[in-house]
């Protein structure tokens, strides 16, 4: 279970529970006797942060922008104009700025790795948990070729002597370096 907020008083603690790393702690062993001491926690996680605010704006703003702006915009602009695209732009980034700071709050309160998969379930249930990692598993499994079929079709719009293959190998070679190199490297 994750922590209570720091203002919640819960009394005195068994040793080891979850408490701040370098806070002091007052608490009641398993032999009934008062130790004090200081709470020295790894990372059980292994959890890191080392991109800063700039690379996970970035990120951000690469993620909201997204192949489809510049793949299937042009069909819905022909048909409803500038205004519906708009709209629907509006409307879809209201729903997921909801859905973030829901899951940043959560963030916030349990910092954990493989997060919205684990507070799936942690918080609803095992299965729901366990399908939301396979969910994720199958969306990006199926959204890199996708990405690189739409890679394909920007670059030969613009110039028919680019080998698809090449531009295949390519993405498939920078996926890879991603995600075998570390963050430090790249962020």
């Amino acid at each position: 279970m994750a922590a209570p907020p720091k203002d919640f008083d819960t009394g005195p603690q068994p040793l080891g529970a979850t408490q701040e790393k370098g806070q002091s702690l007052r608490a009641n062993s398993s032999d009934g006797e008062l130790r004090e001491g200081v709470i020295e926690r790894d990372n059980a996680d292994q959890l890191q942060r080392h991109l800063g605010n700039r690379q996970i704006q970035l990120i951000a703003i690469g993620g909201s922008i997204g192949t489809a702006l510049f793949v299937s915009i042009g069909t819905g602009l022909q048909r409803g104009g500038p205004a519906s695209l708009f709209l629907g732009y509006l409307t879809q980034s209201i729903v997921l700025a909801c859905v973030s700071n829901g899951l940043a709050e959560m963030c916030v309160y349990m910092p954990i790795s493989g997060a919205f998969i684990r507070f799936a379930g942690k918080w609803v249930d095992e299965a729901w948990g366990f399908m939301a990692g396979w969910n994720f598993f199958f969306y990006e499994a199926f959204l890199i070729p996708f990405e690189i079929a739409a890679l394909n079709l920007v670059l030969g719009f613009w110039r028919d002597d680019i080998p698809e293959a090449a531009v295949c190998v390519g993405c498939i070679v920078l996926y890879a370096l991603l995600n075998v190199v570390a963050v430090k490297y790249f962020g």
